[in-house]
């Protein structure tokens, strides 16, 4: 089964704690979670544009849907989702999760190569 952007976003919920899927008290939809996925393949894209050879003809983040497959191989996925979790935390209460955000970006360097 291949990977989906649903499952990148799944997987970013995790260290959020916010893994129940009928929890009404969510961090963020699946669709903001989605918008930050989709940033960071465009990131992704330009930082490493060799990454989107040969698989993908035209490479264009917008048309990702959740049900969309992963478009690069599932080894850049653990990026992926920690840029997803760097978002969502940046965007809270920037002084109490500021070390841990930094710490997830840090990781997405690291991982994107």
């Amino acid at each position: 089964m291949p990977l989906t952007m649903q499952n990148i976003v799944d997987r970013a919920r995790l260290p959020l704690n916010d893994a129940d899927p009928v929890d009404a008290n969510r961090r963020d939809p699946d669709a903001i979670l989605l918008a930050y996925a989709k940033g960071g393949l465009q990131i992704l894209h330009q930082k490493r544009p060799d990454l989107f050879f040969g698989a993908i003809a035209s490479f264009s983040a917008e048309t990702l849907a959740l049900g969309s497959t992963f478009p690069l191989l599932e080894d850049y996925a653990p990026a992926l989702q920690d840029w997803v979790t760097a978002r969502a935390q940046s965007k809270d209460d920037e002084s109490a999760n500021a070390g841990s955000a930094q710490a997830f970006f840090a990781l997405f360097e690291a991982e994107a190569g």
